[in-house]
């Protein structure tokens, strides 16, 4: 069982910590239970407090609607038999109560014959609306009778009849409403409980009492308007949530809630129910009831509090107020008296936790130092000293290994990440002078071919003058040393270096070999000193042996990598130089790109004007290099007769030959249908002429197609026309055509049909047209491809070939060359590139797009080409234009390929500011010196395209 041990400071602490704490905690219990008592007296006092002050809101309201219905009941006004309009001193003493109280909302009385008369204001315009009033009526009297009488007058501000409507539809009667029957001859008002107002959409109360005489009830309507409002001003904190009730539990009023009076009964229950008030909803008492309650993740304190309106009139206030916000100073006092007690707590223990880590500290500083070393996290910070000596001696040594290891690893971590052996060289060198202050340093590589040492980096105060394959092809044991990994160690005054001892500044040299992985020499570190070399100095040279193990390491795999590299490169050329090799007609073309790529490039690396930004580190350098010579790669699986298709029969060899024995073969029929007549006794004067005729007949249709075959020129219509007439002769097959072929051909032919058949002399059968194979041309990658494939894969028709209008290439053959850059993409995109080629099947797969998106094979525009991709389209037209080994067109002179590039830069197909720089910076004249003719290399007027072009950018470059 494994044994805990704890630091010294912890033992001192802890007992101090404890003792502390529990005094702490038991402070805060105390005060957070004195404060839950607070919470719960101050909640119910809050809610009777809010009781109160709507009650007092209420009375306060009604006062003025009690002394109406008093004085209404000891006057004359509700006993006159004449009509009320005219009664306008009255009328004006109404509307003034009205006026003075918004909350009273009608005045009526009612005889014990059952008539009735009410009084409304209409002081707003929806109330003459809900009443269709004239816009001047200001009050709505009606009157009713038990005989069916129902008048309604309305009246304007100075109580003159503005509108009147009589109907005989009666059917109220006063007597039978529970406010008439309430009211006793006692002379108090009487008080219903809430219920809604239809006409006003809106809960209140009515107040009722007789007349004097005991002949009248006199009542008033009064919504609750006026505790609603005041709901507002009784919230004690901002998220105060406030709710008025009947005795039915009837919503009344709210404030700060998501109830809506407008909503129907059933929907209040459900959204009280899911409310904070969930748990005092439906609840009866007479007494202020008090919850707690969890709701949204909040503690809430939540009362429900009677409040007696009249004696036998009760609503219910529902109070909710979150704790936080309910006793906020309150908490604000507890939580300072605890954070006081807390910080005391600190306080102390801090002083304690010094006072123990005081005496800790060195043996903590050990410890932590040599954990430290074990993770391999060195600080390379300097201790603090410790009175005891034995503790301070043990902290310095362990303080002198860490910073040790740590210059150890950051040599290492030097010499290991550098890529190139030259930045190696250099590093080692620097190194090995900070490990050991030698006053001569130098490294050599050693050439397996040559077997001899060459200088790399040379870092010597003092020089090293001595030839050093000199010195080992006189000293023989000097290589077998070096080979077998040992150091070599010479004094000048050694016998070996006495022949060199004018020439030798040292006093001790050292020789390090580096030894690959397969234990073969590569290299010698040198080391030269100018005085006798110290202990120290000596010490240092086991630290840089290791130093060196890392760099041979570091060096043999910059080697392969460099080799992986070459025989990549020498991969990629061999790959462009067989697709050149693989046509007579385009040999260099994948060698001669790369090399304008190259040139443009640098030309736009060294420009300061238009591409002043644009800079290539070698990552970058090595991208476009690999980009461009695999930039045609696709046309490894182009067929290379239709890369070098030269006439328009031409597939592996040209069919012309074959169209040719067929007008032979109709020039000896001609002749042997002379014989013939002949020799049935025809005239042979008119024979021999149409024999003539026929013949030359046939040597001009033959010239004609032959001359169509070569396709020079452009096919008029005309020539379509003749060509098909031609194609109308037929001549006499008699041996089957699918003898001698392959099966594939053969079933391709299908049924050769009954012999001899006469065919046409020029001919698109069916096996002419080649489908494509199954799944062979989809384009299954998605739709980033804008070229479309035929409905053939070829069509060898000798008709529809030899009717091609320009040059010799079909529609389908012309989908098959264009479709190499497709494959160009779709090979290199199959390649696990390293993260600084990413860019490569980007780069070669667009050199066909144009600026104006309408290239191919995926209608890239200007934003979505990248400068080098741009680069490689101005090389590939310009090689292309320029070259000498088409068969299908002439090398165009110099003059004339920048004629046909100026209008395509100005056209949309080539980026116009690099080929602006391509003419200024005489990149086309560098290429037409190492790779055109000398009869191609005619003048050019420069000026004249560099100002086309500036002025198609608009530009003042």
């Amino acid at each position: 069982m494994k044994k805990h041990r704890y630091s010294l400071s912890i033992h001192i602490s802890s007992l101090f910590l404890a003792l502390t704490t529990l005094i702490g905690v038991i402070l805060i219990l105390v005060s957070y239970q004195h404060s839950q008592q607070l919470l719960l007296g101050s909640a119910k006092a809050v809610s009777q407090e809010n009781s109160q002050k709507l009650q007092s809101e209420f009375q306060r309201s009604t006062a003025p609607i009690f002394s109406a219905l008093d004085f209404m009941a000891n006057s004359s006004f509700v006993h006159n038999d004449k009509p009320i309009y005219e009664e306008a001193r009255w009328l004006s003493s109404l509307k003034m109560t009205f006026e003075r109280n918004p909350h009273l909302v009608a005045l009526y009385f009612g005889a014990n014959n059952g008539d009735f008369t009410m009084i409304r204001p209409l002081f707003t315009e929806d109330a003459r609306k809900r009443f269709e009033a004239p816009e001047n009526a200001t009050l709505f009297v009606n009157q009713t009778k038990t005989d069916g009488t129902n008048d309604t007058y309305f009246l304007d501000k100075d109580f003159q009849e503005v509108g009147f409507h009589k109907t005989l539809d009666n059917q109220y009667d006063p007597r039978l409403r529970p406010w008439y029957k309430s009211a006793e001859a006692d002379g108090k008002i009487r008080i219903t409980e809430p219920y809604f107002f239809f006409f006003l959409k809106t809960f209140g109360i009515t107040l009722s009492r007789a007349s004097n005489d005991g002949s009248h009830v006199i009542g008033a309507d009064f919504t609750l308007g006026s505790l609603s409002d005041h709901l507002a001003t009784l919230g004690t904190a901002e998220h105060s949530k406030l709710v008025i009730f009947d005795s039915q539990f009837r919503l009344l009023a709210q404030h700060n809630t998501d109830l809506s009076l407008s909503d129907d009964a059933k929907t209040i229950e459900g959204k009280l129910h899911n409310s904070v008030f969930g748990s005092v909803a439906g609840r009866i008492s007479s007494q202020t009831l008090y919850e707690t309650q969890n709701y949204d993740d909040e503690d809430w304190s939540v009362t429900l509090t009677p409040i007696n309106l009249s004696e036998h009139v009760q609503v219910r206030l529902a109070e909710a107020n979150l704790q936080k916000e309910l006793l906020k100073d309150l908490i604000s006092m507890r939580n300072e008296q605890v954070s006081i007690a807390i910080g005391l707590l600190l306080i102390s223990y801090v002083l304690v936790w010094f006072i123990s880590q005081r005496l800790a500290r060195p043996l903590v500083h050990l410890v932590e130092q040599t954990r430290n070393i074990t993770r391999f996290d060195f600080k390379k910070t300097r201790y603090p000293r410790t009175m005891i000596r034995e503790l301070g001696d043990l902290t310095q040594s362990i303080q002198l290994m860490e910073h040790t290891l740590t210059d150890l690893l950051k040599l290492l971590r030097e010499t290991a990440s550098n890529s190139q052996f030259d930045v190696l060289a250099k590093t080692i060198a620097r190194q090995s002078y900070m490990i050991t202050k030698a006053e001569t340093i130098q490294l050599y590589t050693f050439d397996q071919q040559d077997l001899s040492f060459s200088v790399v980096t040379n870092h010597a105060i003092i020089p090293f003058k001595i030839d050093l394959n000199q010195l080992i092809a006189e000293t023989p044991w000097f290589m077998s040393e070096l080979r077998s990994g040992n150091t070599i160690h010479l004094h000048r005054e050694d016998n070996w270096l006495r022949k060199y001892h004018k020439q030798i500044y040292n006093s001790d040299l050292y020789f390090f070999p580096l030894l690959n992985r397969d234990r073969q020499l590569v290299g010698l570190l040198n080391l030269g000193y100018e005085r006798a070399i110290s202990q120290s100095q000596l010490d240092k040279h086991a630290f840089l042996r290791e130093l060196l193990s890392f760099a041979e390491i570091a060096k043999d795999n910059i080697d392969k990598m460099q080799q992986q590299k070459d025989m990549l490169n020498s991969f990629v050329e061999l790959i462009a130089s067989s697709i050149d090799t693989k046509s007579p007609y385009t040999g260099g073309h994948c060698q001669r790109v790369p090399e304008l790529t190259k040139m443009l490039a640098k030309a736009a690396v060294d420009d300061k004007q238009y591409f002043a930004n644009f800079a290539m580190n070698n990552e970058q350098w090595e991208e476009l290099n690999l980009a461009a010579w695999l930039h045609d790669c696709g046309k490894i699986t182009t067929p290379e007769y239709v890369i070098d298709k030269a006439t328009k029969l031409e597939t592996i060899y040209d069919r012309i030959h074959e169209v040719r024995m067929r007008f032979e073969l109709l020039k000896s029929e001609a002749e042997v249908e002379y014989w013939q007549q002949m020799a049935q006794g025809g005239d042979e004067k008119a024979l021999k002429q149409a024999l003539t005729q026929r013949h030359q007949q046939l040597d001009d249709d033959f010239a004609f197609i032959a001359q169509c075959n070569v396709g020079s020129e452009a096919m008029s219509e005309e020539a379509v026309k003749r060509l098909n007439s031609i194609a109308t002769q037929q001549w006499k097959r008699t041996i089957d055509d699918t003898l001698g072929v392959s099966w594939m051909e053969a079933a391709q032919h299908g049924y050769s049909g009954e012999l001899p058949v006469m065919e046409p002399l020029l001919a698109d059968k069916p096996h002419h047209k080649v489908p494509w194979a199954k799944d062979e041309h989809r384009y299954q990658h998605g739709d980033q491809f804008t070229l479309t494939p035929n409905e053939y894969r070829f069509n060898r028709g000798e008709l529809y070939n030899l009717s091609v209008r320009y040059g010799t290439l079909t529609e389908e053959e012309r989908f098959i060359i264009n479709d190499h850059i497709v494959q160009t993409i779709l090979m290199l995109n199959k390649l696990p590139y390293p993260k600084h080629l990413q860019q490569v099947p980007e780069i070669a797969g667009n050199h066909h797009e144009r600026l104006d998106g309408t290239g191919y094979p995926r209608g890239l525009n200007e934003q979505q080409l990248s400068l080098p991709a741009k680069m490689m389209a101005i090389a590939d037209v310009f090689e292309a234009l320029t070259s000498a080994d088409r068969p299908y067109k002439k090398a165009k002179k110099l003059s004339e390929a920048i004629d046909i590039m100026t209008k395509m830069a100005t056209s949309g197909h080539l980026d116009p500011k690099l080929y602006l720089l391509f003419l200024e910076q005489d990149v086309y004249l560098e290429y037409a010196s190492r790779f055109l003719r000398p009869e191609q290399c005619n003048n050019v007027e420069k000026s004249d395209h560099v100002r086309q072009i500036k002025s198609y950018l608009n530009t003042p470059f």
